[in-house]
């Protein structure tokens, strides 16, 4: 075996452009988040990261373990939005791999 799971899941989640630009885009929309105690309406800080990481997002949030804005109430959500971009960037990792496969190993596969 050439590479440890980890390794393999690192590369594939951070180490190819369709998820390098994904976690670009969730970066940017991580933003107004980011920036929104500083602003006076903070309704719609959340709105471009919650699509972007929809569905997963979505599901993981599904449970309301905790009422109001307490520590834990904000640790848990960014917590269900991290989880769901690394997951969808590690999809995406995949994607690219089956994608990009080598044509010429394949043909000597199947002779």
């Amino acid at each position: 075996m050439r590479d440890s799971r980890s390794h393999t899941f690192v590369r594939l989640t951070f180490a190819n452009p369709a998820s390098l630009v994904y976690l670009g885009l969730v970066a940017i929309a991580a933003l107004p988040m980011v920036f929104a105690s500083a602003t006076a309406d903070s309704s719609f800080a959340a709105v471009w990261i919650l699509l972007i990481t929809a569905p997963t997002s979505m599901l993981l949030l599904l449970p309301d373990f905790t009422n109001g804005d307490s520590g834990l109430a904000t640790g848990y959500f960014v917590a269900a939005l991290t989880l769901s971009a690394l997951l969808h960037s590690f999809l995406l990792g995949l994607a690219y791999r089956g994608l990009r496969g080598n044509p010429l190993q394949q043909a000597r596969t199947t002779m």
